[in-house]
């Protein structure tokens, strides 16, 4: 019996040391969840207490006398923004080869067409009695035909290069060219119109050219022409100007760029362009002020641009106070981190 006992009390010995090791094992997980619990409530606790960053604060200033000796604040005023649309060309001979050579072509088939009508009357009042075949008829029928859809097409193709209708129709009854004389002072200049700007070019316009000879200086000149078609390879329009050239500095063949006054100036608020301040994402602000102590940046969207002017759509009223010179210095001040 005593055997007995000590046989169960050794098998229930190591038994009990397992049990003491799991409970410690268990503990000690407990203790670790516990840690780990005060150590995340620290953390929340720290970031809540923490101070906020100038990326989180408002986009505002306080600035002292000294600092604001530093900008220039000036009230929001207005200007007149010319619309104008921008293309490249060439300086031109007097007329565009290809005008002269559609005008040629038209010219003869006129000619033809009133030959060929005078010889069906012809053929018509001699008729048959006097020997005139049918058949000789119906050869002078057709040559009439012919030579009429050939002028249809010949009045087409200069239609297409910019001349009107009263303006070919000049041309067919008198049996001349219609050609544009211009005094010593002026040159021809051919320009390559974006499509997009097509419908906004007439004739009369006004326009500015500039050649890489003379890149300082402007010519002006007058939109003369407009042809009919836009060319499916570029999808552009050519147009034909004329240019003032006093001092006889233009020659065929120069490159040329040409600004097109599209429509009358927009009123319409304008900032200076040293007032705006590109933002790291791209977007444009400027700063504004009321007292001239306090300064918040204001989001603008901006539109035209001309002779040192931005034209703002939207984010600016007339009268408010901006900051014309030291916008970057303020952001740079929004944007220091904080001393210590």
């Amino acid at each position: 019996m005593t055997l007995s006992h000590r046989s169960l009390a050794d098998i229930l010995r190591p038994r009990g040391r397992v049990l003491r090791v799991t409970a410690a094992v268990a503990a000690a997980a407990l203790l670790i969840c516990g840690c780990q619990r005060n150590g995340a409530l620290s953390r929340a606790d720290s970031r809540a207490s923490e101070p906020r960053t100038p990326a989180n604060a408002a986009k505002a200033l306080e600035l002292s006398d000294e600092q604001r000796g530093t900008l220039r604040i000036e009230p929001v005023g207005t200007y007149g923004f010319v619309i104008e649309s921008e293309a490249v060309g060439t300086i031109s001979f007097d007329e565009d080869p290809a005008v002269v050579q559609a005008e040629s072509n038209l010219l003869s088939a006129a000619a033809n067409l009133e030959m060929s009508r005078k010889e069906l009357v012809r053929v018509q009042s001699l008729g048959e009695s006097n020997g005139i075949a049918p058949k000789e008829l119906e050869g002078a029928t057709a040559a009439r035909q012919t030579s009429a859809a050939a002028l249809k097409a010949a009045r087409d193709a200069v239609r297409a290069l910019g001349k009107t209708d009263g303006e070919i129709d000049h041309m067919v009854a008198t049996g001349h060219f219609d050609l544009v004389r211009t005094d010593g002072r002026m040159r021809w200049l051919v320009a390559n119109v974006a499509e997009t700007d097509s419908p906004r070019v007439r004739v009369g316009q006004s326009i500015r050219v500039k050649v890489l000879a003379y890149p300082d200086h402007w010519y002006v000149g007058v939109i003369s022409r407009i042809y009919g078609i836009i060319d499916p390879n570029t999808h552009r329009l050519t147009v034909r100007a004329q240019v003032e050239d006093p001092k006889h500095e233009l020659r065929a063949g120069m490159l040329a760029t040409i600004v097109i006054r599209a429509a009358e100036p927009v009123e319409s608020i304008a900032l200076p362009t040293t007032a705006i301040v590109r933002e790291g994402d791209g977007s444009m602000i400027t700063w504004v002020t009321t007292d001239r102590r306090h300064f918040t940046a204001r989001p603008l969207t901006l539109g035209l641009q001309s002779e040192g002017r931005y034209q703002v759509l939207a984010g600016l009223k007339a009268h408010e106070l901006a900051v014309t010179e030291g916008g970057v210095f303020l952001s740079n001040m929004l944007e220091a981190p904080p001393s210590d």
